[in-house]
């Protein structure tokens, strides 16, 4: 069995930012169209850094001005750096924070640690607390493993510290809905309000049979005779006498008639 070869020191960068030297397992020349003097190197380390690549992640490394062997990210959006992973090892990157309780202040790290391996979660230190600040860990997730999960498992651990999720930011839990809704009866069935009366409706002026009111209130009262209303005051209406002059003889009354001229002998 060969003798493995010790690690190197590599760099990953950002067009100058971002620059981090992790260490990484030298895997021999990269291959075309790498000419270059390039190299495959498998990351041993959890960059600080960079999300991706992460720790078992094969990348091309190619001499830079100072010689060292260097990774450049050159400003791709994150969610296309998969292009420049020459093989992916299947993990992802998440930071940890932690607060020791004040009973067991330097157990909180070791007993993290092999939390995280029993769940092959590697678990890299990046500082410990100091001065009231909780300390921070780097971990690389397999990619079947969410944060919640490992989260609630590695507090279900009754590890002698708490737990600061800072990356990825963690979901927000859904509301739950107050008690009192929760816990309120439903109404029985005979406490149920009776349906609303139909609403009244409208009044008749406001119907076709207004518009009638309104045409007749509309009348000239000229139109009435004249004659009429003083009938109605109980004047007598003129004799006939009076119109003619004289009285017509009453039909029970016979004319006389003028005697008849005797005649001569």
């Amino acid at each position: 069995m060969g003798k493995r070869e010790s690690p190197i020191k590599v760099c990953l960068t950002n067009v100058g930012k971002d620059t981090e030297t992790p260490w990484a397992e030298d895997l021999g020349p990269a291959p075309e169209p790498y000419t270059d003097g390039s190299r495959l190197v498998r990351l041993v380390n959890v960059p600080f850094l960079h999300a991706k690549p992460t720790w078992g992640d094969t990348i091309v490394v190619a001499p830079a001005g100072d010689g060292l062997l260097t990774w450049d990210r050159h400003e791709v959006p994150f969610a296309d750096v998969d292009a420049l992973i020459f093989e992916d090892g299947g993990r992802w990157a998440m930071i940890v924070d932690y607060e020791p309780h004040p009973d067991s202040p330097d157990a909180a790290y070791a007993t993290l640690a092999r939390a995280c391996a029993e769940h092959d979660v590697v678990c890299e230190a990046a500082w410990g607390p100091r001065d009231g600040d909780p300390g921070r860990v780097y971990l690389a997730v397999k990619n079947q493993l969410s944060d919640a999960t490992l989260m609630k498992r590695l507090r279900n651990a009754g590890l002698p510290c708490e737990l600061i999720q800072i990356h990825p930011t963690p979901a927000e839990p859904r509301a739950k809905k107050p008690a009192a809704k929760r816990g309120a009866a439903k109404p029985a069935a005979s406490a149920k309000k009776p349906a609303p009366k139909p609403a009244k409706r409208a009044p008749k002026a406001a119907k076709p049979a207004a518009k009638k009111a309104v045409r007749k209130a509309a009348k000239p009262i000229a139109k009435k005779p004249a004659a009429k209303p003083v009938s109605k005051a109980g004047t007598k209406k003129p004799s006939s006498a009076a119109k003619g002059g004289a009285k017509k003889p009453s039909s029970g009354a016979k004319a006389k008639k003028p005697p008849l001229a005797r005649k001569k002998r």
